[in-house]
Formats: C-alpha cells, sequence, structure tokens
C-alpha cells in the first residue's frame, strides 16, 4: 500500500471517529422515583447499547415524584424522564412546558393495600377504617372516585398522614388499616409483612372501572422544538428497552442489578411482574409500545380536572406530542 493510500485510510479513519464522538448526545434523564423494577426497560436500553446505538450518552437519575421530574425537565435541569400524565396536565395548568412523547403504562398503577386477616374482604370494609397516606400521593386524590365505582363512602376512612419511611411499617405494624400506593410496591410491602407472618390484599383501582394513562417519557416543549431529533431518539431506545425487556427480563434484571447492585433481584423482578399488566396489554400487543391514543388522552384530562385545577377544555395535543411517538411491536 502507498504511502498516500495509508495517509487517506487514516484520514477516514480519524475522520469517522471524530464524527462519532460528535454525534453523542450526552443528556439526563430522571426516573419518576427510586430506580426499580419498573424501570427494567431503561437499564436494559443502558446495557444492551440501545441508547449508545442511538448516539446517546444517557446518565440515568432517581426522581422525587412524577411533579418534581416535570419540574426538572420543564427547567433544564434534566433534559427527559419519566413522569405520570396527570403530573404533565398539572404542571401545564401551572407553566410547566412539558409534554409525553410516548406512554410507558396503559393501565393506572393505584391501589390500595390491606393485611388479609383484619376483617378487610371488600372495598365496602374500608369504612371506619384507617388509610394511611404520604404528603401529595397521587392516588389519594382518586379515591372519592374509586369509592363510588366500589360501592362505599370513602368520606367514611380516616386519613392519616404518614412518611415514606413509615408507610409500610405502619401497614405491617397496623397501626393504620390500609395504605395507598403503586402495584409495583407490592413485592415490597409483602416483604415487610412476611416477616412477622403476614400477607396482604390489595384493590386495584383499574379492576373498578378507573382507566387512564399514568407514566410516559416526557420532554419540554423547548427540546421537543429544538432538538425533535433527539426526543425521538431517546423515546425510541427507550421503548426497545421495555420491548426487550418484556422479552427477556432475566437479562433486564441484569442490567439492572448492575447499576444497582446493593438491590434485591429477587424484589426488582416481582417489581417488573407487577407492573408489566400495565405496560403489556390488549392495546399495546396489537399497536406496540410507546403510542398515545387521543381519545384516551382527553378522558385522562378531564378525570383529573375532577380532582386539580385544571382546565377540561385542555386540548390533547398540549399534554403529548403526536409526531414524535415511537412505536415499538412486541415480538
Amino acid at each position: 500500500m502507498s504511502k498516500l493510500h495509508m495517509f487517506m485510510l487514516t484520514s477516514v479513519v480519524l475522520i469517522a471517529g471524530s464524527h462519532n464522538a460528535v454525534a453523542q448526545d450526552k443528556l439526563i434523564f430522571s426516573l419518576q422515583w427510586i430506580a426499580n423494577g419498573n424501570n427494567f426497560g431503561v437499564f436494559a436500553a443502558k446495557e444492551q447499547g440501545l441508547y449508545r446505538n442511538a448516539n446517546l450518552d444517557v446518565d440515568v437519575q432517581r426522581g422525587y415524584g412524577s411533579g418534581e421530574t416535570a419540574k426538572r425537565v420543564a427547567t433544564g435541569t434534566a433534559d427527559m424522564g419519566i413522569a405520570d400524565a396527570a403530573s404533565v396536565i398539572v404542571g401545564r395548568s401551572s407553566g410547566l412546558k412539558v409534554k409525553q412523547v410516548a406512554c410507558l403504562y396503559e393501565r393506572p398503577p393505584d391501589a390500595i393495600f390491606f393485611i388479609k386477616g383484619n376483617r378487610i374482604n371488600s372495598p365496602k370494609d374500608l369504612e371506619g377504617r384507617t388509610i394511611g397516606a404520604t404528603a401529595g400521593e397521587a392516588t389519594v386524590n382518586l379515591l372519592p372516585l374509586f369509592a363510588a365505582n366500589a360501592g362505599f363512602d370513602n368520606k367514611k376512612m380516616e386519613m392519616i398522614n404518614l412518611s415514606p419511611s413509615a408507610k409500610y411499617a405502619s401497614l405491617v405494624a397496623k397501626t393504620v388499616d390500609s395504605i395507598v400506593g403503586f402495584v409495583n410496591e407490592e413485592p415490597a410491602i409483602q416483604s415487610a409483612a412476611q416477616k412477622t407472618g403476614l400477607e396482604v390484599g390489595r384493590f386495584v383501582f383499574s379492576d373498578y372501572g378507573i382507566d387512564y394513562y399514568s407514566l410516559g417519557i416526557i420532554a419540554s416543549d423547548d427540546l421537543i422544538a429544538k432538538r425533535p431529533d433527539l426526543v425521538r431518539r431517546v423515546a425510541l431506545a427507550t421503548m426497545r428497552g421495555y420491548a426487550s425487556a418484556i422479552k427477556n427480563p432475566q437479562a433486564a434484571a441484569d442490567a439492572f442489578v448492575k447499576n444497582y447492585p446493593e438491590s434485591s433481584r429477587s424484589i426488582a423482578l416481582q417489581q417488573w411482574d407487577a407492573a408489566l399488566p400495565l405496560i403489556l396489554t390488549d392495546r399495546t400487543r396489537k399497536n406496540g409500545l410507546g403510542p398515545i391514543e387521543k381519545d384516551k388522552m382527553l378522558a385522562t384530562i378531564n378525570l383529573v380536572a375532577k380532582f386539580q385545577r385544571v382546565d377540561s377544555s385542555t386540548p390533547a395535543t398540549d399534554i403529548y406530542a403526536a409526531e414524535l411517538m415511537p412505536t415499538v411491536p412486541i415480538e
């Protein structure tokens, strides 16, 4: 090979390497809460190279609630993240310019947990009993609707404010008769209960006709306008991560534990199993992961307007960016 050819080949390699370095976009991705099994798809995307293949360098950070993640994304302290649709709807009414760009939870995760054998066999048995919740839990806002659908009077329940760290322990100690939470919390609650020989039961709101969009991937209006391709790449790679986790949860658990070696692999898998029915529905089996439907989002807005000060006439296009939504088939 001549020196000229060697020079040209070296130049091509250097240019290609320089191009790849420039193309890899760094961004902060905020979860909705402390990382747990329902985030398997994010870590599958990270460890299986799905982000890297999309020229993304993603720094995954824990969240402090969907509302806080919406604030971080709106103000630019996080680039994208996971938050529920209600936080986007309420946030926009208070000036937070964020939108969902993909659906993660097709079904709502809200539930009430109780100790079995404590004379609670149906929702009606919650009357005259105590229920614990931490400040700002969105599930509390849905209690009147759940009670109406389940046939009991929620005003006959006594609400007890608990710190996040005390919620599970208070239920197990029976200082409260029930607590509100998300279904993916059940494995940790069961683990705490089993240490004292107790068993946990639950009432899941979606079993009583409550249906709305919950968790999804969010981005700011500013990022959507200025860098739509970046938003699209992040959403697509993340949903591909969730499709991978559905196909191979054991590999996804490995990816999660690699990032959080202090966590319980067993509980993380149980959390994933609890979250899976919220992600994998008849609709997602048919349409794939990611899409948001206008009619259901409008119904979600109307539902949120019943317990929050938001305009029920808010256009669905204010809440999600249809033009950026990925569609990832489930194999």
